[in-house]
């Protein structure tokens, strides 16, 4: 390879804790490029620093953490350091938990980066090929990083375009992890202005310059021909009330803020809605089973028109099923619930969809019934752990097109809506999230961002309830189209819009994007290392 040279050589091959510290600094310097701050050109240049570190470092010091160890830290904690809010919403004896739980989440994912970078300097490091290595090693360490042991695929390097801007619209096409490629490899071609003086002779920072203006123009494009139209005889309420998640741990203030959730739901204009929306988190437990929270839906809904909207809401849902020894268990789901109300006035339940993909420690525990006998319970909920659905599925609901309910969380995997045929595919996404658990900085806006990316990716509106997050209307090309924030307090009114015939492939894509990278890795690390 060649070696550092300018005034950069002693900034690129500091080491001991002063490297250290220059490594986690700039992994925290990348998340400025994330939601809501998206100053992406400083995730790029950061990206281009650590790959100059990686080149300037001997094969013979790959080891422990080392460089992209320190700075995946860095990126992984400043990034996710919210869900910390989590443990004080929740209540104060959880808080001793916090401190090593946040911190042991960003070891955990920085994990991936250390052993993408140990592979790295080993194999790939200062070759011709680097740029490639660089690109598809990470790639592949954050496609790890997304799917081992269920996954955590939040704050990939793609998110640091606006989900429905020019550069997101590449995400129809190759997915978040495509887009996630391609950071990468820009970021890789951009080190040539660290490592070289003469940068009149360097043509991997011009190709990446052409590389950003390629997509920017692509998305223009694509944005510039963008029609939307909307499904007829659909009226959809999203009620958004602000409150705080602790709050709704004490009865009487969570009895007032489910009454302020049904005052807001009556307000002028009901009787042309055809179905109301909840966010998750705007009751507790097993609201299908509260019947006097039913019963005060219906006498609202009563008192103002005979034909009631269709209510769209969350709960909990029970089941008892026989267990191995014949003694009956508790299931419980977190569930996404259709409710009607006949004549009589009486509610029903029309259709449910439970939630596939569940949070870690926060809806169930690993080792969960190991550690329930010992009385360790989640953090949101007192009961123990939740039961999965054993696969993600489509709901029928009357009025409205076949829908693919994504509560909270499951926003955050590219992929997980249900493939069929062309009569039998989704139409449009429900997003019902409760993001009170995680204040009011960052966390909420990551959140929505990624949720638009959702909406890029498969061609599908979205109509996103978030409990103190951004709800409102999402178009197929991740556009806010009605959205309000957390701090609003509103009845909103919106239609919902026809999807787009879909382009991104789902799980195939990423397989190809596993494929052309490991190939890419294995003839980076073999032929292309000239050290």
């Amino acid at each position: 390879m060649r070696a550092p040279a300018g005034r950069f050589a002693p900034f690129l091959t500091l080491t001991g804790w002063r490297g250290r510290g220059l490594d986690f600094g700039l992994g925290a310097v990348a998340v400025l490029g994330l939601a809501p701050f998206h100053l992406w050109p400083l995730t790029l240049l950061s990206l281009a620093v650590l790959k100059a570190r990686l080149d300037a470092t001997p094969h013979t010091q790959a080891r422990r953490l080392g460089t992209a160890g320190w700075y995946g830290l860095g990126y992984f904690l400043c990034g996710t350091y919210w869900v910390g809010a989590a443990f004080l919403e929740r209540d104060p004896g959880f808080l001793p938990l916090m401190p090593p739980m946040v911190l042991g989440l960003a070891l955990i994912l920085s994990l991936f980066w250390a052993l993408a970078g140990r592979i790295y300097i080993r194999r790939c490091a200062g070759g011709s090929l680097s740029v490639l290595g660089f690109m598809a090693l990470f790639t592949l360490a954050e496609l790890a990083r997304g799917h081992v042991l269920g996954g955590f695929p939040h704050n990939l390097p793609g998110y640091i375009f606006p989900g429905g801007g020019a550069v997101s619209q590449i995400a129809a096409y190759i997915g978040i992890y495509g887009l996630t490629c391609l950071v990468f490899l820009t970021a890789a071609g951009l080190t040539g202005l660290l490592v070289w003086q003469d940068t009149r002779r360097l043509p991997a920072p011009l190709l990446s310059a052409v590389l950003l203006i390629a997509l920017y123009v692509g998305g223009t494009v694509r944005l510039s021909g963008a029609q939307i139209a909307y499904v007829e005889d659909v009226t959809l309420r999203i009620a958004q009330v602000p409150f705080r998640q602790k709050d709704k741990f004490d009865p009487a203030r969570a009895v007032e803020i489910g009454n302020r959730f049904i005052s807001i739901s009556a307000r002028e204009g009901l009787t042309d809605v055809t179905h109301l929306v909840w966010p998750e988190g705007a009751v507790n437990g097993l609201a299908m089973e509260n019947t006097g929270l039913l019963q005060a839906m219906a006498a609202t809904f009563y008192a103002i028109d005979n034909t009631p909207p269709i209510w769209l809401m969350n709960s909990l849902r029970h089941e008892q099923n026989p267990g191995r020894d014949g003694a009956p268990i508790d299931d419980y789901y977190n569930s996404s619930v259709a409710i009607g109300f006949d004549t009589l006035q009486a509610p029903r339940v029309i259709a449910f969809n439970d939630k596939y993909k569940l949070v870690p420690f926060g809806e169930f525990l690993p080792f969960g019934k190991w550690l329930e006998r010992r009385g360790i319970s989640t953090l949101s909920t007192v009961l123990y752990s939740m039961t999965p659905a054993k696969g993600k599925v489509l709901t029928d609901i009357p009025g409205v097109p076949r829908v693919s309910p994504q509560i909270c969380y499951e926003s955050m995997f590219p992929g997980l809506t249900p493939r069929g045929g062309a009569d039998e595919k989704a139409q449009w996404i429900l997003n019902q999230s409760n993001d009170a658990w995680y204040g009011r900085r960052v966390g909420p806006h990551q959140h929505y961002n990624q949720a638009r990316y959702r909406a890029i990716e498969e061609g599908l509106p979205i109509i996103r309830a978030a409990s103190n997050g951004f709800s409102g209307l999402i178009d197929p090309y991740g556009r806010g189209v009605n959205i309000v924030g957390p701090e609003v307090e509103i009845a909103l009114d919106t239609g919902l819009v026809q999807a787009l015939p879909r382009v991104f492939s789902g799980a195939a894509a990423t397989v190809y994007i596993v494929l052309i990278n490991f190939i890419l890795a294995l003839v980076c690390g073999t032929v292309g290392r000239t050290r």
